[in-house]
């Protein structure tokens, strides 16, 4: 009997513990962001901008392996910040299978969504698109005339192209795109994401379906072509925000939107391209903030 008692002692404690530990200390925001480049800079910009021009303490984890993870610490209150994009959480949170919508439409349905089915919303749009892009070597643009995507229409059918893993099978990437602008490669491959830079830097393909942001676009000079009839869907950045907390803070929204529209593709390139050089995230959100008049 004493020992079942102690084993009911030890499973009470622990399950305070537990639901304890998913509590924030209060004047606490916990910042959290996916472990890659563009997302480490977004939440380190939170961060600073949330602690340096608030009463609130700004805490930062950029330890998160995947979006899906980060809504899952969501919703176990472990978390109460983060940087995402519009498409990604349209289409894997909230499971839509539509066509391509606007990015305005795109902002809407991922507001009122995560509002309605989670206490979850979304500060104003950071300005930049990180979208699939069709990129190309500039000798090539320059000699065959390609500036939209629309104009690959005149080499696609000698033409190798690449995207990342399922992109010749999802239906939102090149099987629709090509219905879409009635264009076809003579191969399409596929391959990890970073390979196809080097892949196009050798030689081995003519066009890769690229992310808009990604600042190797910029360091091989490679020609992005613009998606002239809006096909590839939005991937707008911003931040998810509990809504719990902002009853509490409201301040905490109106900081984050204080962010919006300032972060173009060129902008949100650069940062990354500083951490792939090896700049400590820290460094870089500090740089933009002081650059963009937000902190001393």
């Amino acid at each position: 009997m004493k020992r079942l008692l102690s084993i009911l002692i030890v499973l009470v404690l622990a399950s305070g513990m537990g639901f304890a530990a998913g509590r924030p200390e209060e004047g606490t925001v916990r910042v959290a962001a996916q472990n890659f480049n563009e997302p480490i800079v977004l939440g380190h910009i939170a961060r600073i901008l949330l602690d340096e021009t608030t009463d609130l303490d700004a805490t930062i984890n950029t330890e998160f392996t995947g979006s899906s993870v980060l809504h899952q610490a969501m919703t176990q209150n472990e978390i109460d910040v983060y940087p995402t994009w519009t498409g990604t959480q349209l289409t894997g949170i909230l499971r839509y299978e539509g066509p391509n919508l606007s990015s305005e439409e795109t902002f809407r349905r991922v507001r009122e969504g995560f509002e309605e089915e989670f206490g979850f919303t979304w500060s104003e749009p950071l300005g930049f698109n990180n979208t699939y892009v069709w990129a190309v070597r500039r000798a090539d643009a320059e000699e065959y005339g390609l500036t939209t995507a629309s104009d690959l229409e005149s080499v696609a059918g000698d033409w190798v192209a690449a995207g990342d893993d399922n992109f010749d099978i999802r239906p939102d990437a090149y099987p629709g795109w090509s219905d879409h602008y009635g264009v076809e490669f003579d191969r399409l491959v596929t391959m990890q994401y970073a390979l196809m830079y080097t892949a196009i830097d050798q030689g081995e393909v003519d066009a890769i379906a690229a992310f808009s942001t990604d600042p190797r676009i910029q360091t091989l000079d490679l020609v992005m072509l613009e998606d002239d009839l809006e096909w590839f869907p939005d991937y707008s950045g911003s931040f998810v925000v509990r809504m719990e907390l902002i009853e509490r803070h409201p301040e905490v929204l109106e900081t984050l939107n204080v962010l919006g529209g300032i972060l173009d593709d060129a902008t949100m390139a650069e940062l990354n391209g500083r951490f792939d050089e090896g700049d400590e995230p820290e460094d870089i959100a500090r740089d933009f903030l002081v650059s963009a008049g937000l902190i001393d």
